[in-house]
């Protein structure tokens, strides 16, 4: 104790001498590798085009690449990243696996882009997984509105689960309750809903209706929630900065789904539309930070390594 309030005095006299005006406790989680499991990479100079985002997103209609990426993770200590594959064309899948193929330390995993239901989807998914970095696929289309889940759509998601490859989900076209049955029926297939669950963030408490449906999900343990799209959920542009606003739709996530299901994400760079990525990760870090050590390495890595079946983390850049 003695020894602990010398250190202190001492701190505080190099302050003062310094021109500090307060002393400032270092953080007990810096050290904590970050892992962003949602981030878009595309070029919008391609001779092709790409098929998102749109040209008149004064915002995001521009090349977003590896360079641009690199200076966001090192500024804001992420350690690795999972790519979420933004396009449909089949082609694209390959095109960013290529793209990242010189820095496999950050970019650790890609979550491709497959028509689920179509007479290829064997065929390409067992090709493009023979990359280990190829962790599996997002559904976020829905064909055939309330009959896309077809008899071959139920044999790719068994396919996709069989192959040990795992399913996000965006949630705008698909409800919890699709979430559920997909879990039920597949329940060896590892699902992780994206972005807050589609929850509509406004700071008051959460609607009761999505709170059922997201227990109804959660009750499957196949079933995992990304916390990612904060900005993008509050439907504010600049989005807001205050982690209260957020707290109500943290806090059931945290009650339904704990410290083993939770994910860190941010979905950058649509993030840019609400604010900077260190407003955003600080809604983060500000929230579940004084949820203790374990459940903080948890959500910002351990859970995400294991969800996507990816290695230990090979570096920390902390």
């Amino acid at each position: 104790m003695i020894k602990a309030q010398l250190t202190l005095a001492v701190v505080l006299a190099v302050c003062a001498s310094s021109g500090c005006s307060t002393y400032q406790p270092m953080d007990p989680n810096a050290d904590i590798p970050i892992v962003d499991t949602h981030i878009h990479l595309y070029d919008t100079n391609r001779p092709e085009g790409v098929p998102w985002p749109p040209p008149d997103d004064a915002v995001l209609y521009r090349p977003i690449l590896t360079e641009d990426f690199n200076a966001v993770a090192n500024q804001n200590g992420i350690t690795a990243t999972v790519i979420v594959e933004a396009s449909e064309w089949l082609p694209d899948n390959q095109w960013v696996l290529d793209l990242v193929k010189d820095e496999p330390e950050r970019y650790i995993g890609l979550v491709g882009s497959l028509e689920i239901g179509s007479s290829d989807f064997a065929t390409q998914l067992a090709e493009l997984s023979r990359d280990p970095r190829y962790v599996g696929i997002r559904m976020r289309e829905r064909p055939r509105g309330d009959d896309f889940f077809t008899p071959e759509v139920w044999r790719d998601l068994r396919i996709l689960a069989d192959s040990d490859q795992t399913l996000d989900v965006l949630m705008f076209n698909f409800s919890l309750t699709d979430i559920d049955t997909i879990a039920k029926r597949i329940p060896h297939l590892k699902i992780l809903i994206n972005h807050v669950a589609g929850a509509n963030i406004d700071g008051a408490p959460v609607d009761p209706a999505w709170a059922r449906d997201l227990e109804l999900a959660a009750a499957n343990p196949n079933v995992y929630c990304k916390v990612s799209g904060l900005f993008q959920q509050s439907h504010q542009s600049p989005a807001p900065k205050d982690t209260d606003f957020y707290r109500p739709v943290l806090d059931a996530l945290w009650e339904t789904f704990g410290e083993e299901r939770l994910i860190y994400g941010s979905n950058w760079p649509v993030t840019m539309r609400g604010g900077t990525y260190g407003e955003y990760k600080s809604i983060v870090v500000d929230y579940f930070s004084p949820k203790g050590r374990g459940a903080f390495e948890k959500l910002m890595y351990r859970n995400a390594l294991k969800f996507y079946n990816l290695a230990p983390l090979a570096y920390s850049n902390r």
